[in-house]
C-alpha cells in the first residue's frame, strides 16, 4: 500500500508540473496573440487538471515530500490564470455548458475509480443493515434525525472515527430535546445551547435512572469521548457496538420519559 502511495504521489507531482507548464503556455499564447494555439492548449489544460484533481481525490494525505514538491502540489490546488481565461470565455459564450463540467462518461469513470476503490455498493448496504432502525413514539427534532442518519451513513461508508464522534452528538441532542419537552428549560429555537460534559451530566441525571443512566454515562464519557479528543482510532466492530448501544440508549431514554 505504501509503495502504491509513493508511486501515486510521484505521478501526481509529475502531472502537477505539467499543469503548471500548460498554464504558462496558455498565458504566453494569449499575450503573444497566438490564438490558433489556444483551443488545443485549453483542452490539454482541462484534461490535465481533471487528472490532477482525480489523483488528489485518491489521496487524502500526501506525506514525505521535499519542499519543492510541496510547493508544486500547493500551487496546483490554487487558481491559475488559465482558470480566469476559461471563466471569461464561458461568460462570453452563448453556450450553456461549462468547460470544466464533466461528461457522464468522465464522471462515471472517475466516480468508479474513487468510490469503488475502497468500498462497493454491497458493502455499503450490508453495513447499513447492521445498524438498527430507531423507532420512536414521539416526533424527534430534525437535528437529531440528521445526526442519526449521518452516523449510520458514516458507518456504512467505513468512517468509523466520525461514527463515534456523532454518537456523542446524538446523546447530547437527545438529552437536550427530552429536557426541553419535560420543561426543564425552555427551547431556544435556532440559538445554540452549548452542552459540555458537566452540562450533559446534569441533563442525563434528570432524565434517567439506574442501569439506563449508567449506560448513557459510560457511552458519553468513556467510549465516545476519546475519539472526540483525537486519541485512539476505532475498528469496525467497536464503531458498530458503540453506535448500536447509542441508538438503544436514545430509544430507551425517550420511552422512559414518555415524550
Amino acid at each position: 500500500m505504501r509503495s502504491y502511495k509513493t508511486s501515486h504521489t510521484k505521478e501526481l507531482i509529475k502531472q502537477a508540473k505539467t499543469l503548471i507548464a500548460l498554464d504558462k503556455n496558455v498565458v504566453k499564447a494569449v499575450v503573444e496573440g497566438s490564438f490558433e494555439k489556444i483551443p488545443s492548449l485549453l483542452s490539454e489544460f482541462r484534461d490535465t487538471k481533471i487528472s490532477v484533481l482525480k489523483k488528489f481525490g485518491e489521496l487524502s494525505i500526501v506525506e514525505n515530500v521535499d519542499d519543492e514538491s510541496r510547493q508544486i502540489l500547493e500551487r496546483v490546488q490554487r487558481e491559475f490564470p488559465t482558470d480566469n481565461i476559461i471563466r471569461h470565455l464561458e461568460n462570453n459564450s452563448e453556450k450553456d455548458s461549462k468547460f470544466f463540467e464533466l461528461s457522464w462518461e468522465e464522471a462515471d469513470e472517475i466516480g468508479s475509480d474513487l468510490l469503488y476503490s475502497w468500498i462497493s455498493h454491497y458493502e455499503f448496504v450490508r453495513d447499513l443493515f447492521k445498524v438498527n432502525t430507531l423507532i420512536f413514539q414521539a416526533i424527534i427534532p430534525t437535528e437529531l434525525r440528521q445526526y442519526i442518519n449521518e452516523a449510520r451513513n458514516c458507518f456504512a461508508f467505513q468512517q468509523y472515527n466520525a461514527t463515534i464522534s456523532l454518537c456523542r452528538t446524538i446523546l447530547e441532542a437527545a438529552a437536550k430535546d427530552i429536557c426541553e419537552k419535560k420543561d426543564f428549560f425552555k427551547p431556544h429555537g435556532n440559538n445554540v445551547i452549548e452542552i459540555n460534559p458537566e452540562k450533559f451530566n446534569q441533563l442525563i441525571k434528570a432524565i434517567s435512572r439506574g442501569e439506563l443512566k449508567k449506560r448513557a454515562v459510560k457511552l458519553y464519557y468513556r467510549e465516545a469521548c476519546p475519539v472526540v479528543h483525537g486519541d485512539p482510532s476505532v475498528t469496525s466492530d467497536q464503531a458498530l457496538r458503540i453506535l448500536q448501544h447509542t441508538t438503544e440508549v436514545v430509544q430507551k431514554l425517550y420511552s422512559f420519559n414518555k415524550v
